[in-house]
């Protein structure tokens, strides 16, 4: 569906890429990365705002990089929805196509469809100062599905809701894209986003591609440290000692780890980066680390204990009810080595 190959945007003293990925019809892939590494900039080349300096897009195989954003295909939600005032729900829905659609039976049947689909379809005579920050947001979402996009981009579409509203419209945009099997790029700074609607996950760090993959692969083993702390991974580094066919044997500080996931071209004697989830406890587990807690705080009905285990800070997810422990305390855990996956040290 989608073919970047690498593309070169430069503006002032910004350079994004080159950047080469590509993506297939009805992918859902969220764009990650701290602010002003060039998420908007990718979204604003894509769709035909900023021109490259070097590099090709390909949409369905057509050679797109001059095309102007009228005559591409590709339709962009910003943030801020840029509805217009001055017309109400149902004006608005219908303004991009009308451009393209002439018969006003066929323009009323498909708003009425798409603003029944997204359930503001009581909303459509209602200017939209008279309406919340969620029904903007549908509203917003049915003028860009409307004119049947082969890409649909997405800039921070979520930041301004509250957590309801936000769990709500995610759950919406992903079911009403997967129906119309719109291929999606989402750009977002919420790993909540990524981790609930991507299948697949492209990270940006000041202009360059640190990490593109399945969403599965990105959250269990990330390509960089910079990811895994970004996602909220335990990210260690070790020394391989041992390297046998589904296991590796490396050395951190005082301990020795066991790890079941790992890239095949590990060598021993080679520095690795190794990661786990913050849930990835085992009381069965074959590893056993030992640190002294830091910190203890709360992250929604769980509690997060810190530990400094060596030269490196470990976050762990605990129910209430097993936390028995105070700062200063040594604690004990275990680790599956199947929880672990390394990548090599070689950035």
């Amino acid at each position: 569906m989608l073919r970047v190959k690498k593309l070169t945007v430069k503006f002032a003293s910004f350079s994004l890429g080159p950047l080469s990925f590509e993506l297939d019809k009805g992918d859902y892939c969220v764009v990650l990365g701290p602010s002003g590494s060039g998420k908007s900039t990718l979204l604003s080349s894509l769709v035909g705002v900023k021109q490259p300096k070097d590099g090709k897009i390909f949409l369905e195989g057509k050679d797109i990089t001059y095309l102007p954003p009228e005559k591409r295909k590709i339709t962009i939600l910003y943030q801020d929805y840029l509805l217009f005032p001055h017309l109400n729900v149902f004006e608005n829905i219908a303004f991009g196509l009308k451009k393209f659609l002439k018969d006003k039976r066929k323009l009323l049947k498909d708003v009425v469809s798409i603003a029944r689909e997204l359930k503001i379809n009581h909303l459509l005579k209602k200017r939209v100062d008279e309406l919340s920050g969620g029904e903007r947001q549908r509203v917003a979402l049915a003028r860009a599905l409307i004119v049947k996009p082969k890409l649909l981009l997405l800039d921070e579409p979520l930041s301004a809701l509250d957590p309801q509203n936000r769990a709500r419209i995610r759950e919406l945009i992903k079911n009403t894209v997967r129906k119309h099997k719109i291929t999606v790029i989402h750009v977002s700074h919420d790993v909540s986003d990524a981790l609930n609607m991507a299948n697949k996950i492209l990270f940006l760090k000041k202009g360059k591609l640190l990490d593109f993959g399945s969403t599965k692969r990105i959250f269990r083993c990330p390509k960089h440290p910079f990811v895994g702390n970004f996602l909220g991974l335990n990210t260690l580094v070790g020394k391989v000692l041992e390297k046998r066919e589904h296991s590796l044997k490396v050395k951190v500080g005082k301990f020795i780890l066991t790890v079941g996931n790992f890239d095949k071209n590990i060598s021993v004697g080679e520095n690795i980066f190794l990661y786990f989830p913050p849930s990835g406890i085992d009381s069965d587990g074959e590893n056993t680390l030992v640190g002294v807690v830091k910190n203890i705080y709360h992250e929604g009905f769980l509690k997060i204990l810190l530990l400094q285990v060596g030269n490196f800070e470990i976050k762990l997810l605990l129910k209430e009810r097993d936390l028995k422990t105070k700062l200063g305390e040594k604690v004990e855990f275990s680790i599956s080595g199947k929880e672990i996956c390394a990548t090599s040290g070689k950035l």
